[in-house]
């Protein structure tokens, strides 16, 4: 489609051959516009260009009758005229769907097309004023409205008839513009760079680079492809030189006489060649310093550029800040387009402003107005990102969760808003409250607070927040780094307040120790009861007890002095209660601030080392017992030895006594025989006589149990003795030994066993 390329006139007096239309005279309002505000490269920002919602019907209505007050044209004005308008599909990204009607009037039209293609009805109204003089004219001709808007007239041939008449020009005019900004590549003049702009179609008159600031004034430009020069814009209302076009400097003389500035849609401007952007309000300028207070004044507009002689007219004020007050008197905190009333000046304070002129930020009603109002402000302060903030003066002091807020005294309740809102702000100490786990807010690690302080947690930190979910909360790296730091690490061994039992918290919940497992010396942490309840008790640990990590593999045993590594299966079954372990899963934190110990020997294996002499009989899992013969361990059925580290050795506690052939198991009384253990019954206890030491029940477990021993012993020699008070007897003849009991049998046993029995007389 051919699109009309040259510059419409306020009043058209005569079409030349070249096509170009002169500018007649007009006179000039009383405010007039200056031509040293005119910026070929901004000629009207975006914000006002692409309003749909600027005005309605009856404003266009009202706006046109105070221009004509009475129509004396025999074909119409635009006050009285009316048409029938088809239904024009939605076009995605340009404009939506308008709905015909019949018999419709020409600000309906105005206010309907700019509505739904996105395109201020100002700039309508402005655009038939500048191609046909359509607003102000009261003798309008049918012609005028057939090329209403100049669209589909090219400088070279006749206008477009399929877009003849005055709804398709306004239509597609506002149409055409929204093509211009969905495919701005697809144009001559693109907005953000440098544009060489011609000041008329006869290409001697020249051209100059024109930095286009924004798509509203491209658009202007790709519609009607010229600047104003010097001699058009020096006589502002009439005529330059034979180089002058006039049709974009009529554009921005119409709508700044109409509607004011074009450039003050937004009320951020800063200018080409300085970056620095203010907020303007009445007669002040406020210096806009960062991006987050940029984005915090978003519903005022984009930014606009402006020649430094716009900005110059107002008073520079202090830089802006998230305080605004409106011309109600009323103070606001604003951010994510939001107004959030102040209660009291106390509160504007705290949120690092003041209640005179140079603590807030000054708004006109209508700027005001363009934020969404939100609740009152308070003192506690939400984040997007999960924070929550104590304000006072202007101090930020991240809250843990909310009972601590309440613990602290602090209201409840919260506004949430973007991290935006607190970012300017100076940090302080948290606000936490004691026996709660703190996540680094994004990093994964725990703390755990106690008396004010966090504790490093040792292994795997979240591991043990699990069940306790509830008492958990987050923390930003920057509030975390201003706790101080406890000299203990947490290790999951807690002691509720009033509880004599300590607990060691698992994923799973709780286990009290008990019965001296791992010894006073394990750092045991003070806790809350409702923090300790929150952790199902699971059973108890004690020594002998078995654990293991979620995730180290090694099982451990515990004793009443450290937790110690258990190094393979079989080891694991001679030291389990009837070879049958029961494991708990508890966190790495617990086996990492026991005290540790080298791993266990097998219970009842015969070690020795290379700095000692002695081999020892390993008895359960924290003593030895010395051997000063290896018959008295094969009588037992134990055999075979191994030499282990010192240290390995060294943390066994050596008993009183040697492993002899009297032994005990818990109640029991055995003698060593044969290879197996036979049990002492009735009176023969006393009649063995001797010492009998006592074995732990896990290296008794491990022990064959034999037939009950007898008064009866058979030597290697053939003997048969009776054992009698401490003493052997040696039977002459087998009808003797019948005729003193001896159809129950005897034990054969060693020459070394024999000896430690004294000889009586013979029977």
């Amino acid at each position: 489609m051919k699109l009309r390329s040259l510059v419409g006139a306020l009043a058209i007096v005569a079409l030349s051959a070249s096509g170009l239309v002169f500018a007649a005279p007009v006179t000039a309002p009383v405010v007039a516009a200056e031509a040293s505000q005119f910026d070929p490269g901004n000629i009207i920002s975006d914000a006002q260009f692409f309003d749909g919602a600027a005005m309605g019907p009856n404003e266009v209505q009202n706006f046109l009758m105070s221009q004509v007050p009475v129509c004396r044209s025999s074909y119409a004005c635009l006050t009285t005229y009316r048409q029938n308008t088809p239904t024009m599909p939605a076009s995605s990204g340009r404009c939506d769907t308008y709905q015909g009607r019949s018999n419709e009037t020409a600000a309906d039209i105005i206010a309907r097309v700019g509505a739904a293609c996105g395109i201020s009805q100002k700039v309508m109204l402005v655009l038939l004023e500048k191609e046909q003089s359509l607003v102000t004219s009261a003798t309008s001709s049918q012609g005028r409205f057939t090329s209403a808007t100049g669209m589909g007239c090219p400088d070279t041939a006749a206008c477009d008839p399929s877009v003849a008449g005055f709804f398709y020009q306004v239509y597609f005019a506002a149409r055409q513009f929204k093509i211009y900004s969905t495919s701005p590549n697809s144009f001559n003049h693109v907005a953000g760079r440098v544009n060489n702009v011609r000041f008329h179609p006869n290409a001697d008159c020249g051209s100059s680079a024109v930095y286009i600031a924004n798509q509203a004034t491209a658009g202007l430009y790709n519609y009607t492809p010229y600047q104003p020069n010097a001699a058009a814009l020096a006589n502002m209302y009439g005529t330059g030189d034979g180089c002058s076009a006039y049709g974009n400097r009529n554009f921005w003389r119409i709508f700044t006489d109409w509607f004011g500035s074009p450039t003050a849609g937004s009320a951020l401007l800063r200018t080409l060649a300085n970056p620095q952007v203010y907020l303007i309000s009445g007669n002040r300028k406020y210096p806009v310093n960062s991006a987050s207070f940029l984005r915090i004044y978003a519903p005022l507009g984009a930014v606009d550029y402006v020649q430094q002689s716009v900005l110059d007219r107002y008073s520079t004020a202090q830089p802006a800040n998230r305080i605004f007050r409106d011309e109600g008197g009323r103070l606001f905190f604003t951010d994510a387009g939001m107004k959030l009333p102040f209660a009291t000046c106390g509160d504007v304070i705290d949120y690092g402003g003041k209640c005179d002129p140079s603590g807030f930020v000054q708004l006109t009603s209508a700027q005001a107005a363009a934020f969404a109002t939100g609740p009152t402000i308070g003192p506690v302060l939400g984040t997007r990102s999960g924070g929550r903030y104590y304000i006072t003066l202007n101090t930020k002091r991240e809250i843990s969760d909310e009972r601590a807020q309440v613990e602290a005294s602090i209201p409840a309740g919260m506004n949430v808003l973007t991290d935006d809102a607190v970012s300017d702000m100076s940090l302080g100490a948290p606000i936490t409250r004691d026996s709660i786990f703190v996540n680094q807010r994004g990093g994964g690690n725990y703390f755990f607070i106690s008396a004010g302080q966090k504790m490093n947690i040792l292994g795997r930190s979240d591991a043990l927040v699990g069940p306790a979910a509830i008492t958990a909360s987050s923390l930003s790296y920057e509030s975390i780094q201003r706790l101080p730091t406890s000299s203990t690490p947490f290790t999951g061994i807690v002691r509720g307040v009033g509880i004599s039992v300590s607990s060691v918290l698992s994923p799973s919940g709780r286990y009290d120790l008990v019965n001296g497992a791992v010894g006073s010396s394990t750092p045991t942490t003070p806790v809350t009861t409702d923090m300790l309840s929150a952790y199902p008790y699971r059973g108890s640990i004690s020594p002998g007890s078995f654990v293991t990590t979620a995730t180290g593999g090694v099982v451990y045993a515990v004793t009443p002095t450290a937790v110690r590594a258990v190094p393979d299966w079989a080891t694991l079954l001679t030291v389990a209660p009837s070879g049958s372990p029961t494991i708990l899963t508890v966190t790495s934190g617990f086996v990492e601030g026991s005290p540790s110990a080298p791993p266990i020997l097998q219970s009842g294996a015969l070690v020795n080392s290379p700095s000692t002499p002695n081999v020892y009989l390993v008895n359960g899992l924290n003593e030895k017992i010395v051997l000063d013969s290896f018959d008295t361990a094969a009588e037992a059925g134990i055999r075979g030895s191994a030499v282990v580290g010192d240290g390995q050795l060294a943390a066994y506690k050596e008993t009183a006594g040697v492993l002899g052939y009297r032994l005990t198991c818990g109640s029991k009384s055995y003698i060593s025989a044969g290879g197996s253990i036979h049990e002492l019954t009735g009176a023969l206890p006393a009649a063995y006589g001797g010492s009998s030491l006592a074995l732990d029940p896990l290296l008794c477990q491990r022990l064959t149990v034999g037939s009950p021993a007898t008064q009866f012993i058979h030597t290697n020699e053939g003997a048969i003795y009776l054992v009698s008070n401490g003493q052997k007897r040696h039977i002459l003849n087998y009808d003797t030994y019948l005729s003193l009991g001896g159809a129950v049998g005897f034990q054969h046993v060693s020459d070394g066993f024999s000896a430690t029995l004294p000889t009586g007389p013979d029977i």
